[in-house]
């Protein structure tokens, strides 16, 4: 099975934070009412999109489409709880708590033993989505398959609160994908989707009745067997478990009121310096340290340049991590540019408990 929230971060602001907002428009996202019209749209609830509102979309533009929108900062902390919860729950009901965590709103589960004594895959999943809801509050979707790659294309197929299943025999799975837009495959992108449409591709059907060598020219040798395994519902990965969730990095944006030049010293230094306190902080509660650092830097055209540079030891000083990041952006701005947004991120992390071994200082 494959599980996913939904709306995850908009359901978690209506039914666990703030219960009136439920049945209303909700955007998590700056308000562009209080003069923060730069921001966008991290998510949106169902309500929203009937008016089209999408994630990643201007919330001056959200605010255009839905003027009654609700505009709700959000706190992560509040998703990663829930997040961890829903993982909970999804351990009890999977084969020796065989979970594989894809994000924060969505995970598979092997569940082909605990479906044989609950009366087929549908019941169970039935069971599921109730268990989530009580002990969460939060809604979710289920697909189920005999694999990976199908099952999250069935998730997808009857959101919100919907079950697909799909059957077990593969004449009947390349039925059910041949209909389907080829963007519906985890992996295929707009840009990818663009390549093949440009050969009149759009559907899975299209790829099961083509010659795999009529891909090569397209996807190349490697990606058009891949492509036409997915095509067919083919997938051999074997779903491991993840394990503990382990923190990747911490990051933090700045999209500022105006654009603001590149030589605007003080401005720019003072923001940099905030965004890394308050990522410090962040590093000090989880008792992490850091070796990695990245600076984002996004100008008035919304081109975007990135730069990391890697430490030869794991460190938690705050004035490195400034340090740091103020090279980084002095070597990489371009003058004569105006700034939209500026953001650091510390990645390779590793935990202050403990000696340090031998590999943290390569």
């Amino acid at each position: 099975m494959h599980v996913d929230m939904d709306a995850f971060y908009a359901s978690v602001e209506q039914f666990r934070v703030n219960p009136e907002l439920v049945g209303l428009p909700v955007c998590v996202g700056h308000d562009p009412r209080e003069g923060r019209g730069r921001g966008v749209v991290r998510a949106a609830s169902y309500e929203a999109r009937d008016y089209g509102i999408r994630s990643g979309m201007p919330v001056t533009e959200a605010y255009r489409l839905c003027p009654d929108a609700v505009f709700v900062r959000g706190d992560f902390s509040n998703y990663i709880e829930a997040s961890d919860e829903i993982m909970g729950v999804l351990e009890e009901f999977a084969d020796d708590e065989r979970v594989r965590r894809a994000s924060i709103d969505e995970a598979y589960i092997d569940v082909t033993r605990r479906a044989l004594v609950c009366g087929g895959p549908e019941p169970l999943a039935k069971e599921i989505q109730q268990a989530i809801r009580e002990t969460t509050k939060l809604p979710c979707s289920i697909g189920v398959a005999p694999n990976m790659a199908v099952a999250k294309i069935a998730t997808g197929i009857n959101k919100p609160m919907g079950i697909t299943l799909v059957p077990q025999d593969s004449v009947a799975i390349a039925e059910f994908l041949a209909p389907l837009d080829v963007r519906v495959v985890n992996g295929i992108g707009r840009v990818t989707a663009q390549r093949l449409g440009k050969y009149g591709i759009t559907t899975l059907g299209q790829i099961q009745r083509m010659p795999l060598t009529d891909l090569y020219p397209i996807m190349g040798v490697k990606g058009a067997k891949w492509l036409r395994n997915r095509a067919f519902g083919i997938d051999g990965r074997p779903l491991k478990r993840s394990g503990p969730r382990r923190r990747k990095s911490i990051s933090k944006d700045r999209t500022f009121m105006e654009d603001i030049d590149t030589s605007s010293i003080a401005p720019l230094y003072g923001t940099l310096d905030d965004i890394c306190k308050r990522i410090w902080k962040k590093l000090q509660a989880k008792s992490l340290r850091f070796r990695t650092v990245t600076v984002k830097i996004r100008y008035s055209d919304f081109s975007t340049v990135q730069r990391s540079r890697t430490l030869k030891v794991g460190t938690d000083e705050e004035s490195v991590l400034c340090c740091v990041a103020l090279q980084l952006y002095k070597e990489n701005r371009l003058p004569d540019r105006w700034l939209r947004l500026i953001g650091v991120k510390v990645s390779n992390l590793l935990s202050k408990q403990g000696q340090l071994a031998l590999s943290d200082f390569f």
